[in-house]
């Protein structure tokens, strides 16, 4: 009885414990809402005041994203350091600096930006180059220069960096991992069901090493993509074609004639114009600027400036189609096909929308999602003109939304293509062997349990799977030929999954042509017969999802493999092998159009 009672007075004192941890964190989350509301008004009631001889501080955080942030989100002052930066509010910031009087300058300060797209670069860039137009100056400064980074800063009148610094240009990989192996040993049976030679996503799971096609493809199109990227650099910095790609190969012999010195390395190559740290860069400022007093500089950040933005009326309306194609409603990094169908509808049914501008960044993912989501441009399409702009990605049934659009444009370094189809069903009767486990089953028919992933697979399912993914596939050909006007003979030459830039996607028209945001717009004004100064409105999904919001921000506080050291390219390929195993053992019917691409950075 002795010990029974102290048993009780364990479990008692580990139920007040949680009792009032409860209470703490309740407490602590009540307190959390309190501080965003707060924050949140004190937001929307401040509007930061731009002082004459003011320098714009363009000091970007986090990613590089489509979506504008006017979504629900987190007030600035509470969001975490690595947050992102919507690429439409950024171009729309520096347009309007090249207006304003009260902006004499830009300063590009990029130390926080980790990862932003190629196609998304060049649109900064361009952005850039048009705010130079207007006469004022761009400078950039950096402790270091990622090559997405200096991609970006190259198109400054001047670069400076620290004298510690390093310009990291190294050219682009594409990597993947292959589990195949490790799923056999855990007696994890992956049934891969595919249309397309070159659509290689499925091999990662079956297989220990790349395919010929997957290098072949891979190889064609990333060559031509650091082939632009190469040629962006050396135009905005006045260098010699091929320079860059000399630079790297040579850059051993470079560093030792340069005494292990990086920076100096970096400009004995024009790379950058000088070394500073930043309070001297502020003071090279104002002596170009002519200000006599220390400090006569404001400095205006990128958040305040941005905050002045206005784009909730015009009559083109844009939709941002971001992330991985999923029925049902949108969430963080994913496109839900009945959002963005509501979203698209609004604009179809709004008297005062002309036309329509749909900017594509997405990997692909269900092949059902994607045609909800094209079927509602072509019945929009109908009655007023539909553009399709693609940004870093449109790839599979990125690809397939696309064809929706009256016209199609990309960037010469988008990542499109991977006309192909895919299915995957794991099953486990090995595993359960392996656990010493046995399984029964009594059925009416053979098909009321084919689906049950814990047994074999019955032939006549892998039937049905595979003239389900032949079908979808055939589908997918007859969208794009008749959507491009091409016989599907052509198409099928084209499609087997493999994957264009948007060069060679115009070069095999499978896009009508090379253009970055701004030439979507200028056509949409055409098309819809608009007044070329006609405005923009961006439609967004009116339902905040606050469960989303919060995993996207705080989520890397939580992620044991980020903790462990992990690579987040690393990480991120392992979430969508996870994702997609995780979708097949619900339903193994389920057909894809993804890609497994990500963007280069």
């Amino acid at each position: 009885m002795f010990i029974f009672r102290w048993i009780g007075k364990a479990f008692h004192f580990v139920a007040t414990c949680l009792k009032y941890f409860n209470k703490t964190l309740l407490y602590v989350l009540e307190l959390i809402v309190i501080v965003v509301l707060v924050a949140g008004l004190f937001s929307f009631f401040h509007t930061p005041q731009i002082q004459p001889n003011s320098i714009l501080l363009l000091d970007l955080q986090g990613t590089v994203k489509e979506s504008p942030t006017n979504e629900a989100a987190l007030p600035l002052a509470l969001a975490p350091a690595n947050s992102s930066v919507s690429l439409h509010e950024l171009l729309a910031t520096i347009d309007k600096a090249a207006k304003d009087p009260l902006v004499s300058g830009v300063l590009l300060k990029l130390d926080g930006l980790d990862k932003v797209g190629l196609a998304s670069t060049i649109e900064i860039g361009k952005a850039l180059d048009r705010y130079k137009v207007s006469g004022k100056p761009i400078w950039a400064w950096g402790t270091n220069f990622s090559q997405a980074q200096y991609a970006i800063a190259a198109h400054a009148n001047e670069i400076y960096m620290h004298p510690m610094g390093e310009v990291f240009v190294k050219g682009l990989a594409s990597n993947r991992l292959y589990y195949g192996d490790l799923l056999k040993a855990l007696g994890v049976n992956v049934h891969v069901f595919k249309a397309g030679a070159y659509k290689s996503f499925p091999e990662s799971f079956i297989a220990n090493k790349p395919s010929k096609e997957w290098i072949e493809s891979e190889r064609f199109w990333l060559d031509d993509a650091w082939k632009t990227l190469a040629r962006e650099i050396e135009n905005s910095r006045g260098l010699m074609p091929g320079s860059i790609t000399q630079y790297i190969e040579t850059l051993p012999t470079r560093l030792q004639n340069a005494n292990g010195d990086l920076a100096t390395t970096a400009l004995n190559a024009n790379l950058i114009d000088g070394t500073q740290t930043f309070d001297q860069m502020i003071k090279t400022i104002e002596n170009k600027l002519g200000l006599k007093q220390k400090g006569e500089a404001n400095l205006v950040s990128y958040a305040d400036y941005a905050a002045r933005l206005n784009t909730q009326s015009g009559e083109i309306a844009v939709v941002i189609a971001e992330g991985e194609i999923q029925e049902g409603e949108s969430q963080a990094g994913v496109m839900g096909a009945e959002s963005l169908v509501k979203l698209i509808d609004r604009a179809r049914e709004n008297k005062n929308i002309k036309a329509l501008v749909l900017r594509v960044n997405s990997p692909g993912g269900s092949a059902v999602a994607s045609e909800l989501i094209r079927h509602a441009l072509e019945r929009t399409k109908a009655v007023k003109p539909v553009v399709v702009s693609m940004g870093d990605m449109a790839a599979s049934g990125g690809y397939w939304i696309s064809m929706g659009g009256s016209r199609v444009l990309a960037s010469e370094a988008t990542v499109t293509g991977s006309i192909g189809v895919f299915g995957l069903a794991p099953t486990f009767e090995r595993t359960l062997q392996l656990a010493k486990i046995g399984q029964a089953a009594v059925t009416t028919t053979w098909l009321a349990n084919a689906e049950r992933l814990s047994q074999p697979m019955d032939p006549r399912m892998e039937s049905i799977l595979t003239q389900s993914v032949a079908r979808t596939y055939s589908n997918f050909i007859n969208v794009v030929a008749q959507s491009r006007k091409l016989s599907t003979q052509y198409v099928q030459s084209v499609a087997q999954g493999r994957v264009w830039t948007g060069t060679q996607a115009q070069s095999r028209q499978l896009v009508d042509q090379i253009g970055n945001f701004g030439d979507a717009l200028s056509l949409a004004r055409s098309l819809a017969k608009m007044d070329t100064n006609a405005g923009v409105v961006y439609l967004i999904d009116s339902k905040p999802d606050f469960g989303s919001m919060i995993r996207e921000n705080f989520g890397d506080w939580f992620n044991p493999l980020g903790l462990v050291g992990v690579p987040e390219s690393v990480q991120k390929e392992l979430k969508q092998g996870h994702s997609l195993l995780q979708k097949a053992e619900g339903r193994s019917q389920l057909i894809f159009v993804h890609s497994l691409l990500q963007p280069l950075q």
